[in-house]
């Protein structure tokens, strides 16, 4: 017994198990399991760690071996809202189970909570930024980004405000452009994220192309960490910093965009931006920043979280800021008719971010208990759907994917169209079920329909379409298109439709992924991260089908705008599936055997089944 472990020994602390158990660790033989792990049968940590991991000097009172390592805490996931939770719940009732759990990876369910019936969505929280090379804390790395950015400051100043800030206007450029060149004219947080920022659309200006872009990665470094020492500033400029930082692409800081948007809100309400400044005695340069500012906290707030499934932190009825006007957005740009129709776009935006506002609050509003409030709202939102497209310029046309006029910020205008208008797609389809027992097939065609425009939107893109603008969260939207075709090709009981479904789903994804390897389009990067491996899965488990490479086809359903009275073509549809058609590959049974949950009603009240979601 000399060689047994001393009782409480420091020298040797106590195993794993002992430890957290706060048991008495009784090692009678160095290397070996100590006496309660024997008895239980478990593996001892005495036993297996080295004698150097044993003898590891203590962090206070808690054991560095017991502390969670940078790597493991990568690994938490992070939870995602009910945009299409109940897709992914179909998803995952058809895939192949290992072990007893699903196996629909990235976004999967919560098996922790066994007893709920209710399962929570989540996926990987996508990895951080890459570090500077070599860095240390000697370097001054806003300095250095400043130094290397000067020499072509005017330059790409002029390729971001004739490109990129009509999209998505925040600053001033009289004033921006009259100090630019001034070190300290700006705070340094705001320089660099507006340096960071424009550096993404560097190859936009043909004098900037034939020169080697300053590092990218290096560049929102800097301005991640500018944002994070700045935290105790609540100014104008902090704002505008935070909203710049979340609208930057690549977009690869996840959780430190959710911070910052809770942030800008924060600080938006603080400072008294979601109220008119109109007629307050300030200057005419701090009304136009304060009124740009409000309208894009609003836009990052209403559509990041759609995106990411969280719910949004600006209610309606907490801000009489109204709708920007030509005036204030081409303001010294008066006479370019290019600016006024990128103006004209933005203020669509904003609109359509008004009907965002008002349908975001029933699919997060998971304790309703009454679905008649949805179907209330959905149609009330549809009709302003069809209202704000039937209100647009005419040369402004959201259903042409062909022949679209060049004005910057068009083409993320009209893909958040189309997942608008799809998203209401789905809640009417989702309502319906849930009032009767076999709704219409013409409700699933509309949801078909509504993904199927997402998929001739992305297919109709070109090299100079990709480098234009976009809010980089939208790429979420391409996953939910995905998920959406894959749930009405599994509920479908025709075979044209399945067929027809498939094939979207995979064109949708060979196309993204074209996109990211021809082009290295952040966007497709971030939609295949989530629907390729879903989409691989599902074909293998579904039973091959002459038509199920066919390419995309007119869509069986002719609507006009949001209407729901869709007419639908029986010939189109084709024969219905017989039972024989749900037969597995290598004798499994038929899906109904293996998988019997899927065939059955849903019979949860709210709107949909948890907290949980989709687009990246």
């Amino acid at each position: 017994m000399k060689a047994a472990r001393p009782y409480r020994s420091h020298k040797y602390p106590a195993c794993a198990r002992c430890h957290k158990r706060r048991s008495r660790c009784t090692i009678e033989i160095p290397g070996q399991a100590c006496l309660l792990c024997r008895m239980h049968g478990v593996p001892c940590s005495s036993a297996t760690a080295k004698k150097d991991d044993r003898v590891t000097p203590k962090v206070g009172f808690v054991h560095r071996s017991l502390l969670a390592d940078e790597k493991s805490l990568e690994g938490v996931s992070h939870i995602v809202g009910p945009v299409v939770a109940r897709d992914t719940q179909i998803l995952d009732q058809y895939l192949p189970q290992v072990n007893g759990v699903p196996s629909h990876v990235p976004i999967r369910p919560n098996i922790g909570r066994r007893e709920s019936t209710k399962p929570i969505y989540h996926i990987p929280i996508p990895p951080h930024r890459p570090s500077p090379t070599d860095c240390n804390c000697t370097r001054n790395l806003p300095a250095e980004l400043i130094e290397q950015v000067e020499p072509f400051i005017d330059q790409l100043m002029v390729s971001y405000f004739e490109n990129i800030h009509p999209c998505y206007p925040l600053v001033d450029e009289e004033c921006v452009m009259s100090k630019i060149k001034e070190r300290n004219a700006f705070p340094q947080t705001f320089y660099v994220n507006l340096a960071a920022y424009a550096l993404f659309y560097w190859d936009l200006s043909p004098s900037l192309a034939p020169y080697a872009r300053p590092d990218q990665d290096v560049a929102w470094q800097t301005a991640v960490a500018a944002i994070i020492g700045d935290m105790q500033k609540g100014d104008l400029a902090t704002v505008i910093s935070l909203c710049i930082n979340v609208a930057g692409r690549p977009s690869r800081c996840l959780v430190h965009n959710v911070s910052n948007v809770a942030r800008a809100v924060a600080l938006s309400h603080a400072m008294g931006l979601n109220h008119d400044s109109s007629e307050w005695k300030l200057a005419d340069t701090e009304k136009r920043l304060r009124w740009k500012a409000w309208w894009g906290v609003v836009i990052q707030d209403r559509w990041f979280n759609f995106a990411q499934g969280t719910p949004p932190y600006i209610s309606k009825g907490h801000y009489d800021v109204p709708l920007p006007t030509m005036d204030l957005l081409t303001h010294g740009r008066t006479g370019s008719s290019r600016h006024a129709r990128a103006a004209e776009v933005f203020i669509q935006l904003c609109r359509l971010t008004e009907i965002v506002g008002d349908v975001l609050p029933l699919i997060y509003h998971i304790r309703s208990g009454n679905d008649s409030i949805a179907a209330e709202q959905t149609s009330r939102s549809e009709i302003e759907l069809n209202r704000w497209v039937e209100s647009r310029p005419p040369w402004l046309n959201l259903n042409d994917f062909q022949t679209r006029s060049p004005v910057p910020g068009l083409l993320n205008l009209q893909l958040c169209y189309l997942a608008v208008r799809m998203l209401l797609r789905r809640i009417a389809w989702h309502e319906i079920s849930q009032r009767e027992s076999d709704p219409a097939s013409s409700w699933l065609l509309g949801c078909q329909t509504a993904a199927e425009d997402i998929v001739r939107f992305v297919t109709s893109l070109h090299k100079q379409d990709l480098m234009g603008f976009w809010l980089p969260y939208n790429a979420h939207h391409f996953t939910s298109a995905v998920t959406l075709l894959l749930r009405c090709a599994l509920q479908t009981s025709y075979s044209n439709v399945r067929a027809q479904c498939m094939a979207s789903a995979r064109t949708l994804v060979d196309c993204l992924k074209r996109y990211h390897e021809e082009y290295r389009w952040d966007l497709a990067e971030a939609g295949l991260s989530q629907s390729e491996s879903v989409l691989k899965r599902i074909e293998d488990a579904l039973p091959r089908t002459p038509m199920a490479n066919t390419p995309i086809m007119p869509s069986p359903i002719h609507h006009d705008s949001m209407d729901t009275r869709l007419y639908i073509d029986d010939d189109m549809l084709g024969d219905p599936l017989p039972e024989e058609a749900f037969v597995m590959q290598g004798g499994q049974g038929s899906i109904e055997e293996l998988f019997p949950e899927i065939f059955s009603d849903f019979t949860d009240t709210a709107l949909f089944p948890g907290p949980v979601l989709n687009e990246l």
